[in-house]
């Protein structure tokens, strides 16, 4: 919408219509049961050679798990996704599990208790935010992280940008099922009312047709 606005202010009168981003909810959707629930175990998804997410992830690692494992020793962070950079498969240890490239990334997420966004740059929606949101599981982000999405602190997730209030977040996750549950419950509503394509295609579509209608005495749309 920050987008449609700039566009607007530079063609007064055109037709700007801010179109979000949407996953397939049927795909991306809590598991079964949770029983394969590891409650120790924090994932972060994405391409892992794109420089917000390698960022994000070495800022996780090194500012943030330690302060988790202050508390919970035993707290594991897995991240998952392909062509990892070299600084990213140096974070492997004992409780940091690089993955590299995986056919699915849905059975880590679904083991996991908490999922991390901690990107602190880039730009646009982010499809792993809707992703996690869409499999029902407690989110940390930071404020860049979860950017151009409707999700309000403290009902679809948790939103923090220092190392201090992040483990803290997470930790407040890991250590309270109820209040994870309902985070969880909440960011699975907002994905099937907004975030899903049966949503989104049909606002899409009436662009299109708008667009290609009779154009006599009609303002393009942009």
């Amino acid at each position: 919408r920050r987008e449609a606005a700039f566009v607007q202010q530079m063609l007064p009168g055109a037709c700007v219509v801010s179109v979000p981003n949407a996953v397939e909810t049927d795909y991306f959707a809590p598991a079964a049961d949770d029983s394969a629930v590891d409650a120790e175990a924090i994932v972060m998804t994405g391409l892992m050679k794109y420089r917000p997410n390698v960022d994000g992830a070495i800022f996780f690692a090194r500012e943030i798990l330690p302060r988790i494992r202050q508390a919970r020793p035993r707290a594991t962070f897995y991240v998952v996704g392909g062509e990892p950079a070299p600084e990213v498969t140096a974070l492997a240890g004992p409780h940091v599990v690089v993955t590299g490239s995986v056919d699915d990334v849905r059975p880590y997420v679904h083991r996991s208790t908490v999922f991390v966004v901690p990107l602190r740059m880039g730009s646009g929606t982010r499809l792993k935010v809707l992703e996690g949101l869409a499999m029902g599981k407690a989110m940390v982000s930071t404020a860049i992280g979860c950017e151009g999405i409707d999700v309000v602190d403290g009902e679809h997730l948790r939103i923090a940008d220092t190392p201090e209030a992040f483990a803290d977040a997470v930790l407040a996750l890991m250590g309270n099922p109820a209040l994870a549950r309902t985070l969880a419950g909440n960011g699975r509503t907002l994905m099937l009312d907004r975030y899903r394509w049966k949503t989104v295609v049909p606002t899409l579509e009436a662009l299109y047709a708008d667009a290609t209608a009779s154009r006599a005495g009609r303002t393009q749309p942009v």
